[in-house]
C-alpha cells in the first residue's frame, strides 16, 4: 500500500516518524480519519474541512494545507482503493515556542476490521467515565484514556468510553452519543468533536421530520432514555442497550434507533 509521505508517495512500511519529533514526544497532532465507498471519500469534503479546523485549534499548519483533496484522491488512485479508510495525521517534529507549529503530513489507506452484525440486531454496550478531553472541539492524536480504559475492557459488547463530567455526558471516545426520550432525539451540544456522522444524523432526524434538539444532556436523562445509539465512521449507526450495570429502555433496540440506521445506509448505498 502507497502513502504520502510529507511530500512524497512511498510505500507505507517505508513512512517513519522521527524519534525526537515532538508528536512522539509530547503527543502533539491533529488527526483526521474517514472511509473510502466506492472509490470515493464518504462526505471527504467535511472531513477535510474538520482536518483543517482542527489544525487551526491546535495552531497547526503544512505544506500541502490547500492540497489535501488532491492527495486523497491520488491514494485512491494509486492504490486502487474501491473500499477502505484513510487516516491522515498533522505532526509537529520541532518545538515551537509562540505562534503556530509547522507540521509534517502523513495520509495512508488503512482497512477496518468489521463489527460483529450481532451488535446492530442485539445491541452494544458502553462503559462511563469521568473525563474531559483537553480541547475536545479538534480531533487530536490524544486517545491515551480512552484506549487504556478500553484495553483492561474484557466485555466483548462493550464497544466504547462514554465520557461525562460528573454532571452531563459528552461523548465517546470515537464517536457522538444520541438518546431518544419521549419521541425526541437529543445529543449532546458543548464540548465535543462534532463528527461528520452525527452531522449526517442530524440532517436525516430533520428529513424525516423527528424531533431532535443539541443541548445539555444528565446522566439522570441518559439513564430515563427510552433509546441510546452513537454514530462514528466506522460503528455508524450502533444501538446500544446498556451503560455501566444500567439497562436502556427494554433492553432491545428501538425503533428511531432503527430507522436512522436504515436511512444511514440508504445513504452510504446510495452515494
Amino acid at each position: 500500500m502507497i502513502g504520502f509521505n510529507n511530500g512524497s508517495y512511498e510505500e507505507i512500511d517505508k513512512i517513519a516518524v522521527p524519534i525526537t519529533s515532538l508528536s512522539v514526544n509530547r503527543g502533539y497532532g491533529a488527526f483526521e480519519f474517514f472511509e473510502i465507498i466506492n472509490h470515493r471519500p464518504f462526505y471527504g469534503e467535511r472531513h477535510l474541512v474538520r482536518f483543517r479546523r482542527s489544525m487551526e485549534l491546535l495552531k497547526l499548519y503544512t505544506d500541502f494545507d490547500n492540497d489535501l483533496q488532491e492527495i486523497v484522491n491520488q491514494l485512491i488512485q494509486r492504490n486502487k482503493i474501491e473500499h477502505s479508510y484513510i487516516k491522515a495525521f498533522a505532526l509537529p517534529h520541532d518545538i515551537a515556542f509562540e505562534g503556530t507549529k509547522k507540521a509534517s503530513l502523513y495520509v495512508f489507506p488503512i482497512d477496518m476490521p468489521m463489527y460483529d452484525p450481532k451488535l446492530y440486531t442485539n445491541g452494544a454496550q458502553l462503559i462511563l467515565k469521568k473525563h474531559r478531553r483537553f480541547m475536545p472541539e479538534a480531533k487530536s492524536t490524544n486517545y491515551l484514556a480512552s484506549q487504556y480504559w478500553m484495553d483492561q475492557e474484557e466485555n466483548k459488547q462493550v464497544v466504547d468510553v462514554l465520557l461525562h463530567d460528573g454532571i452531563n455526558i459528552q461523548e465517546t471516545s470515537r464517536g457522538n452519543i444520541f438518546l431518544v426520550k419521549d419521541n425526541t432525539v437529543l445529543t449532546p451540544a458543548e464540548g465535543v468533536l462534532k463528527g461528520v456522522t452525527r452531522g449526517l444524523v442530524i440532517e436525516l432526524l430533520a428529513e424525516k421530520g423527528l424531533l431532535h434538539a443539541e443541548t445539555d444532556v444528565s446522566l439522570s436523562m441518559l439513564f430515563s432514555a427510552d433509546e441510546v445509539f452513537v454514530s462514528s465512521t466506522t460503528k455508524h449507526i450502533m444501538p446500544i442497550i446498556q451503560i455501566d450495570d444500567v439497562v436502556i429502555g427494554d433492553g432491545k433496540p428501538g425503533p428511531v434507533t432503527c430507522k436512522i440506521r436504515e436511512a444511514f445506509l440508504r445513504l452510504r448505498h446510495d452515494y
